[in-house]
């Protein structure tokens, strides 16, 4: 009978020793301070130093590993440069300053719309971006509709400002008259966000514009009868530069286009009567919507 005692002693001493080593395998530290681990090709290191509410705390475990069970990878996220197109469009108005005296245009019946391409950089980390693309620009400027006045190329390719009044016919209606550019211009921007998760942003650059069509359209009509005459030409400026600046929150922005040159040509002749005859002279300056 003691035997039996003695032997279901040594059995429970040894399943309570299995569950020992079995539940010592597993060690939980809370918020450790730093944790070293070393690995070569036959051992693993384990290095914790400090844990919650007592930095003075050392644990250190070695494993040895088996080849044919066990590997280690390591995977780290790198962070990368931001790099993107975007497509750009922008809807507006036109506003030529420095017009010539007694002359302006109709500021929103002025249209400009352009659309394109961009390539966005972003550094890591950054808010700053930095981006060049092509657009497609088609910008019109258009005389007032209450005078009457009407833009007409001399035989000398000079642009000047008419009257159907002056000519004899007041009675023409629903007189227009525009000069037309189409250009693809080049823009370089700098852009710089409000903040890493913010998406307000300024935006500030050159646009540089290769003019490639121009039109003066005249529109009126007589009677029942309605005319619209396209003339070609005549001399304006084929590379011009403007300022242009963005404020953009979200997807929608507001934005402004200044060129400090003249959209003609300057241009003179002197007529049979001595008079000479210039272009108008006057300078692009855009505003709208940037989406």
């Amino acid at each position: 009978m003691k035997t039996k005692f003695a032997l279901m002693a040594l059995a429970c001493t040894m399943s309570t020793a299995a569950m020992a080593t079995e539940m010592n395998d597993t060690v939980t530290f809370s918020n450790p301070t730093k944790v070293t681990v070393m690995t070569n090709d036959s051992v693993q290191k384990i290095k914790i130093a400090g844990k919650k509410d007592d930095e003075s705390f050392r644990y250190e475990s070695i494993v040895a590993i088996d080849k044919t069970k066990t590997s280690t990878k390591i995977i780290k996220k790198v962070a990368e440069d931001d790099a993107k197109w975007v497509i750009d469009l922008g809807l507006g108005w036109n506003a030529p300053t420095n017009t010539p005296n007694g002359h302006g245009f109709a500021v929103f019946r002025s249209a400009e719309i352009f659309f394109g391409l961009r390539y966005c950089y972003t550094p890591t980390g950054k808010t700053q971006t930095y981006s060049t693309g092509l657009w497609c620009d088609w910008r019109s400027y258009e005389l007032p509709h209450y005078a009457k006045d009407y833009m007409y190329k001399t035989k000398n390719d000079v642009v000047i400002y008419r009257s159907h009044v002056d000519d004899g016919n007041a009675d023409y209606s629903e007189v227009r008259s525009h000069i037309r550019i189409f250009s693809l211009s080049v823009p370089f921007l700098f852009t710089q966000k409000f903040g890493k998760k913010s998406k307000s942003s300024f935006s500030i650059g050159p646009v540089v514009n290769f003019n490639l069509r121009g039109r003066i359209n005249n529109e009126w009509k007589s009677g029942d009868d309605y005319y619209d005459v396209s003339t070609k030409g005549f001399d304006y400026n084929v590379v011009t530069v403007d300022f242009m600046g963005i404020l953009k929150s979200g997807g929608i922005g507001l934005y402004f286009k200044y060129s400090p040159m003249n959209v003609l040509k300057k241009k003179d002749v002197t007529a049979a009567d001595g008079t000479i005859i210039e272009n108008p002279q006057f300078k692009a300056l855009s505003f709208g919507l940037f989406f």
